[in-house]
């Protein structure tokens, strides 16, 4: 990259290679911590050594084997400043009342420590302070109590963001083997976004199978094929359904991949379960997460034809709906339908769901245009409600 440059420049870029050395020690990068480097990071452009040897510039965010200074993008903020010579008065504007903080900020800004940010900015520097502040409160609560609703509201936006508000996810990048050992331990990810998920948005499934008055609830094994596939082949059982009919061998792929065994350390995303009766399948109910804050679930059911009407798929929904609440402790349900299916609708309504939105020819299925439905029910309107609801 410098191959060709006077001796002033080469002076200089071993200036910036000595002073990283000497601000961040000598640590392995592995070839996984060169490829991340790599993907997230420039080339210094020989344009800014000068100023990067003279300290005007961040020092380089790495060093890779081969003694390439990789650098974060700062165009943006280099043009807003006004120039490089501008550049620490533009700075400390975003923290007018506090100059210790300011300070501080700059000096891990001149250091071009933060490598944690995707965009390396004074505004994203803020941001990600205030949602590690917005994540340390909410985590406090939610361990005395997981099911405190606002502090599940604030812990999901400041992890993954909410509406018109980016969350440390979408904030801060990858952690590396060598940041962390340059930096004495784990990052800004490995804390606030890492850690909280494994604790907080990634329940375990319960106990199964499930029994009911007239049903066994359990996971999908390979030898309910035969039964699926009779009634994938049913027209009249996909009429409101994603997909179109399916054949046995369609049929019988899914179930061995819906069947299959659950890693023990995989996190737990949303429940399928068969719904058996009398030793057959009759049909399925699902639950899955609406969102990434895992505060909302989504609730689907199947029933296969020979047994409808019989108020099966109420009897299932109903234990899904107690796992939402009691299991998994999320403060909303929903259930997104077909607006023509109107034994759905009518279920919804015996749950206790109320219909907030008919939304007109929002979805394309099947060659048509169609309308929608969604039902929604509070965990406390459900709490209020259950007694009540009719099978």
């Amino acid at each position: 990259m410098f191959d060709g440059v006077g001796d002033d420049a080469l002076t200089a870029l071993e200036t910036v290679r000595t002073r990283f050395r000497e601000v961040n020690g000598e640590h392995p990068m592995t070839a996984a911590d060169e490829a991340h480097v790599r993907e997230h990071f420039t080339p210094l452009p020989p344009e800014q050594l000068p100023d990067i040897a003279a300290g005007r510039l961040p020092l380089p965010s790495y060093l890779l084997a081969d003694g390439t200074p990789m650098v974060a993008d700062l165009g943006d903020v280099i043009g807003a400043a006004g120039g490089v010579e501008h550049l620490h008065d533009w700075f400390v504007e975003f923290w007018p009342d506090d100059p210790t903080t300011v300070e501080a900020e700059w000096d891990t800004f001149m250091a071009g420590h933060h490598v944690c940010l995707r965009t390396v900015d004074p505004v994203s520097i803020r941001q990600v302070t205030r949602m590690v502040e917005q994540a340390r409160a909410a985590v406090a609560v939610l361990r005395d109590d997981p099911r405190d609703e606002l502090a599940q509201g604030s812990l999901g936006e400041a992890v993954d963001g909410g509406v018109g508000v980016t969350g440390l996810d979408g904030l801060v990048l990858p952690t590396t083997a060598y940041d962390r050992l340059r930096f004495g331990g784990p990052s800004i990810r490995d804390l606030w976004v890492d850690a909280v998920r494994a604790e907080f948005h990634r329940p375990q499934p319960p106990q199964l199978p499930i029994r009911t008055e007239r049903l066994t609830l359990r996971r999908t094994l390979p030898e309910d094929a035969a039964v699926r596939a009779k009634a994938w082949a049913d027209p009249g059982f996909v009429e409101y359904l994603l997909l179109p009919e399916q054949n046995l061998a369609e049929v019988t792929f899914d179930t061995f991949r819906r069947s299959g065994p659950d890693a023990p350390d995989e996190p737990h995303t949303g429940l399928g379960l068969m719904m058996v009766h009398e030793g057959t399948p009759i049909g399925n109910v699902v639950l899955f997460y609406d969102g990434a804050d895992r505060t909302c679930l989504e609730i689907g059911w199947t029933l296969f034809p020979w047994a409808a009407g019989r108020g099966f798929a109420t009897e299932a929904a109903r234990v899904a709906m107690a796992l939402a609440f009691e299991h998994y402790g999320v403060r909303r349900v929903v259930a997104n339908l077909d607006a023509a299916n109107e034994r759905s609708a009518a279920m919804c309504e015996r749950l206790g769901m109320r219909r907030e939105a008919h939304k007109l020819a929002d979805f394309w299925s099947k060659g048509r245009w169609t309308d929608s439905y969604e039902y929604a029910i509070l965990r406390e309107e459900w709490e209020a409600k259950r007694s009540d609801v009719q099978v």
